[in-house]
């Protein structure tokens, strides 16, 4: 395999983002168009793809105590600091706050349509102003803005390279050398992915306490209580819930995404970390445990879109994460496969219902099935080739599992965006 390119890839892949990635691609985008037509806030247009609306419907907003799309567009409008990137909730201030709210009372303000049938990402926001109007369209990743227009005349409209990068560079992915590709990586080569670990842990410090949903904080008053054992796996599942708990209850802490999420990229590193701290693992294989946990995350997020009608937090890198903790335990290829295949007859299929606290706990459970998987494997206790959706090579179950996404959920997902939508409606 082609080293260098798939190590840049894995690093493109790779940004802090603060709060869930959807209502900050949602505020970046009316923050940009604000910065370009100024004035009043009269009106703001959103046009979302269903995974974006989906993921923002539900969601914290970080350094405030709101949730949802309505204010995570107007939050963006009326702070307008689109050069934050994905952490542009970051300078949100209390007048901010207040000016947002004041719009939020005003009926309709913000309206909001689904791009029906897209499966990817894309966000269209219109600001409209006293001052005229200005349109911003993000597509294919969450902060890549491919057209802003002002008044009626194009500012800027030529898309970058990253797809076409991307689906060129993930050819270079060959599944009969992955072991052999993480062992001849230096220290050097893959040292980048410990950045992950050092800010996702931090974030999950602030989990620690009785935040978002808490799964985490009950988990270890489970454990104090005697109820559960502070074993590998429940070890494993408290770290990442920390971060998850806090991520989405909107603590003011970035994660480190990967493929465009933040819980993708705590659940494809914290498990690893966990069991990095208890088994004194070094830094270096570390490393490169989280590098194949990134690989096989990433390939899993190609075949299925960014955002999926399956819970490609627990899926995609749940799977990751467990081929990374057999690599720990100086698993052999068949079982790191076997640890891939265990994950496949597991958890696949969980859905996705968009952003909220619940993410929580599919990520615990995401966390402990990888846990669970890789040691069964490392112990030769794994599914055969040719079992279920378990496929001949390990490409095979890999692109199998995808299916069950796309094209295979297409049907679950529009149900769920039903439910959420008919529940608007009511509110």
């Amino acid at each position: 395999m082609d080293k260098q390119k798939i190590l840049n890839l894995l690093k493109s892949e790779m940004a802090p983002a603060l709060g869930v990635t959807e209502p900050a691609t949602i505020a970046l985008s009316t923050a940009r168009a604000y910065q370009k037509v100024g004035g009043k806030i009269t009106r703001i247009e959103l046009e979302l793809d269903p995974g974006i609306y989906k993921n923002s419907y539900a969601c914290s907003i970080p350094n405030t105590n709101h949730k949802g799309i309505h204010m995570a567009a107007l939050l963006g409008a009326v702070n307008g600091q689109p050069d934050l990137g994905l952490e542009v909730f970051d300078k949100i201030s209390d007048q901010d706050i207040n000016n947002a709210q004041r719009l939020y009372e005003k009926e309709d303000i913000v309206q909001i349509k689904i791009k029906e049938g897209n499966k990817k990402i894309y966000c269209s926001s219109t600001v409209e102003t006293e001052q005229g109007y200005a349109k911003v369209v993000i597509e294919e990743s969450h902060n890549n803005i491919v057209y802003i227009e002002h008044n009626g005349q194009k500012v800027y409209g030529e898309k970058n390279k990253k797809k076409e990068k991307s689906n060129n560079e993930k050819s270079c992915i060959e599944f009969t050398e992955i072991s052999k590709f993480i062992d001849e990586l230096s220290y050097d080569d893959v040292k980048f992915s410990l950045a992950a670990v050092d800010m996702n842990n931090k974030l999950a410090s602030k989990g620690m306490k009785d935040v978002g949903l808490g799964v985490g904080y009950q988990l270890n008053e489970l454990i104090k209580d005697g109820h559960i054992k502070d074993d590998l796996v429940n070890s494993a599942k408290r770290l990442t819930a920390y971060a998850v708990d806090a991520r989405m209850g909107g603590v003011p802490l970035p994660a480190m995404s990967f493929c465009g999420s933040g819980d993708h990229g705590i659940i494809a590193t914290l498990p690893l970390k966990a069991f990095e701290t208890r088994e004194q693992i070094s830094k270096k294989i570390l490393a490169k445990s989280i590098v194949l946990s990134y690989l096989i995350t990433y390939y899993l997020k190609n075949k299925t879109g960014k955002l999926s009608a399956y819970c490609g937090c627990a899926v995609a890198a749940g799977t990751g994460a467990s081929a990374g903790i057999a690599y720990l335990l100086n698993g052999s290829q068949n079982q790191i496969e076997g640890a891939i295949n265990n994950m496949a007859g597991n958890i696949t299929g969980m859905i996705c219902d968009g952003g909220n606290f619940g993410c929580s706990l599919k990520a615990a459970t995401a966390a402990g099935a990888a846990v669970e998987a890789a040691l069964f494997a490392i112990q030769d206790h794994y599914l055969e080739k040719n079992t279920g959706i378990v496929g001949q090579s390990i490409k095979e179950t890999l692109d199998n599992m995808a299916k069950i996404a796309t094209p295979g959920m297409n049907q679950t997902n529009n149900i769920i965006l039903e439910i959420l939508k008919n529940r608007e409606e009511k509110d």
